[in-house]
């Protein structure tokens, strides 16, 4: 039994022809039959019924092929590994993101590659979770940065916890919130008087919120605009009297220019936002993901607030 016999009975399974199973693994009839037959004496039993025009597997013949399938798997996974150990610093990394994700890693990672390591191809990909890992597992993508409570444990899914980031309240410059000095405290109260934006406000923080500020803090009764786009949410609040609330990473370099400042919020609601970095279990790491891995890593440790609440 070899490689090729497995690949034989693979292409015979896809399409169900002897003569179609032929032209894609580029035999003749006669040849791949052959193959079929010798993988079959090898094994002592029939792998395929033949009905007429019809090939059917047999119940030995489906276990054989979901065996195949897997040899199949880990042989490209193999030759994968092989090619990236010779590859080094070349290569390409398509890295999906959320959008939370998307508005902190996007731009310091897109510098940083093309800074220190400019021979490495680099994709970014917008999107829903659903429909980032349905990429991932069609390997579309080589890995995704996701709000962590988005990504439900799987076998198949390997998830890497990022350090914990703050969220908060966040203004323009020159907020009438901010005219008794900034670092002046201000109540709930005071602060939902004006539009809060944000992504979807996560059960977990609505929860603390009622805790913290009572039952009229209810996202329900204060969010005025929810969006994936952590960009356009930020811009309308350098524009507008709006605050945004979200992870206060995503708002630093605004903030360090002064175009933007933080709210001091009392009593403190203590909320954070946790995001993972997820690949497919068992996919050999490209030397090129590993070094997008660390960026991201050491970008999510430079942001992190060891005091920080539990990730919601």
């Amino acid at each position: 039994m070899n490689l090729q016999q497995l690949d034989h009975l693979l292409a015979l399974a896809e399409t169900g022809s002897f003569s179609r199973a032929s032209e894609k693994v580029h035999l003749t009839q006669p040849a791949l039959s052959r193959s079929i037959q010798m993988l079959e004496q090898e094994l002592g039993m029939q792998l395929v019924d033949r009905i007429g025009k019809r090939n059917e597997l047999t119940p030995f013949g489906a276990m054989v092929l979901a065996r195949a399938k897997r040899i199949s798997m880990e042989t490209h996974e193999l030759k994968r590994a092989a090619a990236l150990l010779a590859d080094g610093q070349a290569g390409s990394v398509r890295l999906g993101l959320g959008a939370a994700p998307g508005a902190l890693f996007s731009s310091p990672l897109l510098i940083h590659m093309l800074r220190h390591h400019p021979r490495v191809g680099l994709q970014l990909h917008g999107g829903g979770p659903d429909l980032q890992l349905a990429a991932l597992r069609a390997r579309t993508l080589d890995a995704l940065v996701l709000t962590y409570r988005a990504v439900s444990p799987r076998e198949d899914l390997h998830i890497d916890v990022l350090p914990t980031l703050r969220s908060g309240f966040v203004c323009r410059r020159g907020h009438p919130l901010l005219a008794k000095g900034r670092g002046t405290p201000v109540g709930f109260d005071d602060l939902v008087r004006y539009p809060v934006v944000s992504t979807m406000v996560s059960d977990d923080v609505a929860r603390i919120l009622v805790e913290r500020y009572g039952s009229d803090a209810s996202p329900q009764r204060w969010l005025h605009v929810s969006s994936e786009d952590i960009g356009a949410l930020i811009d309308a609040v350098r524009n507008t009297d709006a605050i945004f609330l979200g992870v206060l990473a995503a708002t630093r370099a605004l903030q360090d220019s002064g175009e933007l400042a933080e709210l001091t919020v009392a009593p403190a609601a203590g909320l954070s936002a946790q995001f993972a970095f997820v690949t497919l279990e068992g996919r050999t790491e490209a030397p090129a993901l590993r070094l997008v891995r660390d960026f991201c890593v050491g970008l999510a440790q430079a942001g992190a607030d060891p005091s920080a609440a539990p990730s919601t």
